[in-house]
């Protein structure tokens, strides 16, 4: 069977051992050859194979063409030129203060002069210590140029957003990316990766000499495996998940795509599977969340926790999509950057380009919101999961009384600080996590000709149609039910209609009210 490669972030290892490469060079390739530019970054969530990326860049530009042969890329580049790599990993960079930030980057910068045969840095400032390994390593090669790799780019700030030292980390890194442009030409190729983007006026005010390629139709498939690509180049493992669930071929790869499918990195591309995802599933034989090992930043909880997000229906405007302010980062942006969010759709008018986003797949979506529900609840894990259970066991079994007690149940546990800004919008939100969490078939703000409901669940035992009220009475929730028709959307699908109103209080914080 193939061996899909998980864990391994080398791509001279990946090959030299016999693992599965999804070939992606010949997307690279123009990259690469300057026929494009020859300074680029590019965001991508994590576990999507950046690392990798970064590895094959470095063999490329090394001359190591006994690694590429049989890919596409092989006979088209020119094997008799190479140049020396730097190749910095910011993502081992994990420090607390400035102080050991500067270490930290030195200590990296004296390793890549060692590895390069070049003369140390001293004890000089970060930016000044990589305009030295540039120049000195630029001057070893042939025609006095370097290539310079960064990956992780931006994980040193990362740990840091929504803490009062942000400031000074930015303004730490703003001078030692700068360099990168100051000696443009001393380098034959430049490409940096991470999981976000900052603004112009930010981090990238030293870098607008970048091409990003962030979300660009030709590369939007560089990371990722396409239906395509997964069916050529993984069929056994494919078998090998259909056999482990007893399922067929068709119905295991269906199951592959709603698990781990659905990214999409610029509005009109094909969509792609998280390779990392993929691999765990192939190799232990079980559909599960894989990206249920990686908490939530502290940042996305307390901003989460006081600013509930409708999960069912998110826009975002261009420019908020690709950049923001790492001392004021916005919620929806990060959650795209980051990959819980994705493009389902969007909209022009005019030269005005707005976004609508979703959650990937159903690996992401259980992820985010099993991790989100005890951050509303003030539970812990185990609490919180059991709540959430009673109450969509309740609505399977259509018990309206159940379903409310436990609600109220959880809602008891809510800390009064949980949020700056109550109305209905912010309780309908909480009761869709927290059943959407455990997979209870619910859906928000569903459209109908005369109005939206704000929740419907379809169970064997009916259709529930939901409505939600704050500081006003149950009976009113349930009267918009019908004044408007709701019930109507449902009239042919053969299952009988379950009607609920239900009255929060913004004072109690809890149900105090409910009616069907």
């Amino acid at each position: 069977m193939e061996k899909a490669a998980t864990d391994i972030y080398s791509f001279r290892k990946l090959r030299e051992n016999g693992f599965t490469y999804v070939d992606k060079t010949a997307i690279l390739l123009p990259l690469c050859d300057m026929s494009i530019g020859s300074q680029f970054f590019m965001a991508r969530p994590r576990r999507f194979g950046k690392s990798l990326l970064v590895s094959t860049l470095h063999c490329l530009f090394e001359g190591r063409r006994e690694l590429f042969k049989g890919l596409a890329i092989e006979p088209k580049w020119d094997w008799s030129k190479s140049w020396p790599v730097i190749h910095l990993d910011m993502g081992t960079i994990e420090t607390e203060t400035i102080a050991e930030f500067r270490q930290a980057i030195l200590d990296l910068l004296r390793k890549e002069a060692v590895r390069l045969q070049v003369p140390p840095c001293g004890d000089v400032l970060p930016s000044m210590a990589f305009d030295s390994l540039i120049r000195d390593v630029a001057a070893t090669s042939k025609d006095g140029q370097c290539v310079v790799l960064v990956d992780e780019y931006d994980k040193p700030i990362l740990r840091h957003l929504s803490r009062p030292d942000i400031k000074a980390f930015r303004d730490e890194l703003k001078p030692f990316y700068g360099v990168i442009k100051t000696l443009e030409v001393k380098q034959r190729f430049t490409f940096l990766t991470g999981v976000s983007k900052f603004s112009k006026v930010s981090i990238f005010s030293d870098l607008n000499n970048l091409i990003d390629r962030t979300m660009t139709a030709s590369e939007a498939t560089l990371l990722g495996y396409t239906h395509d690509e997964l069916k050529r180049f993984f069929p056994e493992s494919l078998k090998r998940i259909a056999a482990a669930n007893g399922l067929s071929d068709d119905e295991a790869f269906a199951k592959v795509v709603r698990w781990y499918d659905g990214y999409r990195f610029e509005e009109t591309a094909e969509k792609v599977i998280n390779p990392v995802s993929f691999g765990l599933c192939a190799e232990a034989g079980r559909f599960k969340n894989y990206w249920s090992t990686t908490a939530m930043t502290t940042f996305l909880t307390d901003a989460l926790r006081t600013q509930p997000l409708d999960f069912s229906t998110i826009d975002i405007d261009e420019s908020a999509l690709e950049a923001y302010e790492p001392e004021n980062p916005r919620l929806v942006t990060l959650l795209y950057q980051t990959g819980y969010l994705t493009i389902k759709g969007f909209r022009q008018i005019g030269g005005f380009r707005r976004y609508n986003l979703c959650f990937p797949n159903l690996e992401v979506e259980n992820s985010f919101l099993t991790q989100l529900a005890p951050v509303y609840a003030g539970l812990n894990a185990d609490r919180s999961i059991n709540y959430q259970f009673a109450a969509a066991e309740a609505l399977l079994a259509g018990d309206a009384e159940r379903f409310v007690k436990a609600l109220k149940g959880f809602f008891a546990n809510i800390p009064y600080s949980l949020t700056d800004r109550q109305n209905e919008q912010m309780w309908q939100t909480i009761v869709y996590v927290i059943l959407k969490a455990i997979g209870a078939p619910i859906q928000g703000e569903v459209l109908t000709n005369e109005g939206r409901i704000d929740m419907t669940c379809e169970t064997p035992a009916g259709i529930w149609l939901i409505e939600f009220k704050l500081d006003r009475p149950a009976e009113e929730a349930l009267a918009q039910i019908d004044e408007r028709n709701y019930a109507e959307k449902y009239e042919f699908a053969g299952k009988t209609v379950f009607k609920l109103g239900i009255s929060f209080s913004s004072e109690k914080r809890t149900i105090v009210d409910w009616r069907r």
